[in-house]
Formats: C-alpha cells, structure tokens, sequence
C-alpha cells in the first residue's frame, strides 16, 4: 500500500525548496554584484585623459582629436559625456572633433551653463579660446536644442548643422534617472541579451563613457529634463546655414515627427528618414549608412563653398 506524504514532510520540502532557491538567487546576486564592481572600476580607471578650459561663460570640459582645419563640433545627448564625442571615422575622413561635456555632465559644472542659450554661448566661448573660428555642429538628441540655438546665435561660426534624432521641440523623457549604477548596468546586460555582439559591444562603450557613473550626470540629466519639458518654440526660418536632420521613422524615444516638423520649417534643411529604425540605429550596422549621409552632406557644403569662392575670385 502506498502511503500518501504527509502534510509534516509537504511542508519541509516546501522549506527546502524555497532555501535553496533563496540561496541560488543569493549566489546570482552576489556573482553579478562582483562581476559589476569589477567592470565598474575599470569604466572609471580607463576614461580618455581630456582637458579643462575657463572661459568667460565658464568651464568646460572639451577633448580635440585629429589635426585637420575643418572642425565638428560634437554634441553629446541624454546623458552623454565628452567621452562619446571621438568619432574616428570623422577623423579618418579629415575632419578634426571637438567633443564636450554639457553643463552638469561629468566634469563640466551646471554653473556654466544652464539652458540652450546659455550653453551654446559656452560652445562659442570655448571655440574663442581654441581659436577656432568656423565648426560644423553634431548635435545628438539631447544636444538638439544647444546645438540649435548655437546655429542661431553664432552663424557666421556654423558652416552647418547635423540634428541626429534631435529633442528639439517640449519633451519629457521617458522615465527619470533613479535607478542606482548597479540597477542600470543590470537592465542593460538584461536587454543587451536581445543584441548581436557588434551591438552589444557598442552598448557596453557607451554605458562606460557616457553612463557611469550616475553622480557624473545626475545634474546634467535633471536640468535636461527640465529645460526640455519648458523649450520655448525654435524660430526655426532664421536658421540660415545647410541643416542635415536624420531621424529613425520608429523612434519612441524622440518623436519623428520633430524632425519632420524642423525640416519643413528650415530654409535649406534635409531631412533623411531612417525607415523602421529607432534611436539606437548608431549602435547598430545601420551606421555605417548615417555616416555616409553626414560625409555628403559635408562634402556638398564644402564643394558649394569652393564654387562660391572661385567664381567671387574670377
């Protein structure tokens, strides 16, 4: 006869199952925390080395890389840092990048610069200082609006402007920034389980140089959200420079539609629709695609630009 286990023993397997599962998830978390510490402290020991300049509209924190005389100004998004700035295919093609850090991200104080207007000052000011006297400017979601305002207030400094994916209408982000570095790092591991290895390569550089850690972009990425949800409507028809705007159709972090709004309103502006991609098509063999958009775009400006002089000279 077959004896049916008793409620007694039900209950200790019950215990037994729920200890050793506590205790595997207990390993996990320990494993993960460990692996975790370790990539963290190399993130931070292995930044790039850049540079610190006081201008007049305050310090910033800027890295040049290449020895061209056609200069990009790189600017970063939400969040982001110099440290995502060196684009070596730019400087393959012969262009010098001029990366910088936003106020309130990494070593760039929020004092220097709090809106678009007062950022885009504190570009003008650092190219002053570098004597740099014309830029193209980049500017990657986030940096939409500075980069914007700076094609506005200093266009004889602009030769042209590059809106990748640009915030440049009211935006609020799609969650706040709470999570702690742990937290981050794990969600990212987690989603990046969906990636192919070149994309999950490019996820691990950015979160490394432009993520880590929170203290370094907490008050860049509050002041964002703030300014952003209170952005006053660009006069986009005064924007008298060649505008290249490129924005993924599927995009559910900054709408298409800001792009397309930009576009229609710029006098001499392009627009190049990404069709099915969305904010992360950089990260993705995609790119290979943009940056050949942006190089015509940058070789159709300078060959108007020869033809302009050489026919003013004749």
């Amino acid at each position: 006869m077959i004896r049916k286990p008793s409620k007694r023993n039900t209950m200790n397997w019950i215990k037994r199952f729920f200890v050793i599962t506590l205790s595997l998830l207990g390993v996990l978390i320990i494993g993960l925390w460990i692996s975790f510490s370790f990539w963290k402290k190399d993130a931070i020991n292995n930044l790039p080395k850049v540079q610190l300049m006081n201008t007049e509209n305050g310090q910033i924190e800027y890295d040049v890389n290449g020895s061209s005389d056609k200069y990009l100004l790189m600017i970063h998004g939400m969040p982001g840092s110099v440290h995502v700035s060196k684009e070596r295919k730019f400087m393959k093609e012969g262009y010098t990048t001029v990366g910088v850090s936003r106020p309130g991200y990494y070593l760039t104080p929020l004092s220097s610069g709090k809106t678009p207007k007062e950022q885009a000052a504190l570009y003008k000011s650092l190219l002053d200082k570098l004597k740099i006297d014309s830029v193209y400017v980049f500017g990657s979601s986030g940096g939409g609006p500075s980069s914007i305002q700076f094609a506005l207030d200093y266009p004889e400094r602009c030769a042209g402007l590059i809106l990748y994916a640009a915030v440049s209408e009211k935006w609020e982000p799609l969650g706040e920034l709470m999570m702690s570095d742990f937290v981050t790092w794990l969600f990212f591991k987690a989603i990046s389980l969906t990636f192919d290895k070149e994309m999950k390569k490019e996820m691990n550089w950015y979160l490394k140089n432009g993520m880590f850690p929170k203290k370094s972009i907490i008050n860049g990425f509050e002041n964002d959200s703030f300014q952003f949800a209170n952005l006053d409507n660009f006069p986009f028809e005064e924007i008298v420079i060649p505008t290249l705007l490129i924005h993924g159709t599927k995009d559910i972090n900054v709408p298409f539609s800001f792009s397309q709004n930009a576009a229609r309103r710029i006098p001499n502006a392009t627009l190049f629709e990404m069709k099915g991609k969305d904010h992360y098509a950089t990260i993705t063999s995609y790119r290979d695609t943009i940056y050949q958009q942006v190089f015509n775009f940058l070789k159709n400006i300078e060959l108007e630009s020869s033809y302009k002089l050489n026919t003013t000279t004749k």
